[in-house]
């Protein structure tokens, strides 16, 4: 009943969120990085809808899996081009916030997309919710341990910078995050401070 509770709630959250962003458009001329998170969004968008259809139907579990599987990869890519150092140079700082938000916001649904469908069909993909600040040698150690990891199990991970934007900190509140890094795997309760591989293994499947 809570889970269920979590997704209604964090879909909700997303929708008005989403509204709240999109209102602060901006005016610049097509980048690289705005085209692939629009092509990310029709992409979600696609997927949300697949799913309202299977709700009526039998869910394909395997397409299904395949297309999140997706959706993270060119999340992961994408976090990878928001995070090289002369992004907000080469963005502008009022583009590169409002991309960073849209970012997180699309990271936040696919998190919320992954619980579905592991309600829905059993899949055990590891997921870690990661929250971290900039310039902090704890999140750096931790961002280190998660990549080590990521090679080594089945795992998506979403970093989301702690307290970026006050319209994304209905996930922080929820679960109750009060400082970095802090870590939540597999929908579970939050693990705050540095966490080792040796801690995180054993809450993985697999």
């Amino acid at each position: 009943m809570k889970q269920a509770l979590l997704i209604t709630t964090l879909l909700v959250c997303i929708v008005f969120v989403i509204g709240i962003i999109l209102g602060n458009s901006w005016n610049s001329g097509q980048t690289e990085i705005s085209k692939t998170l629009k092509q990310s969004e029709l992409y979600t968008e696609s997927f949300l809808v697949e799913q309202e259809l299977f709700e009526s139907f039998e869910t394909n579990c395997a397409l299904a899996e395949k297309r999140l599987s997706s959706l993270s990869d060119e999340l992961w890519k994408m976090g990878k081009i928001l995070g090289a150092q002369n992004a907000k140079q080469e963005l502008g700082e009022e583009n590169y916030n409002f991309l960073k938000r849209k970012y997180h916001l699309m990271q936040i649904r696919t998190y919320v997309l992954d619980k579905k469908l592991q309600q829905d069909c059993g899949i055990k993909t590891n997921i870690i919710l990661f929250y971290f600040k900039q310039d902090d040698t704890l999140s750096e150690q931790q961002g280190k341990i998660l990549d080590e990891l990521v090679e080594q199990y089945p795992l998506h991970v979403f970093a989301i910078e702690y307290q970026y934007s006050k319209e994304l900190e209905f996930l922080e509140d929820y679960y109750e995050i009060k400082n970095t890094p802090t870590l939540v795997v597999n929908f579970e309760k939050a693990l705050p401070g540095l966490n080792t591989k040796e801690q995180l293994i054993p809450l993985l499947h697999g």
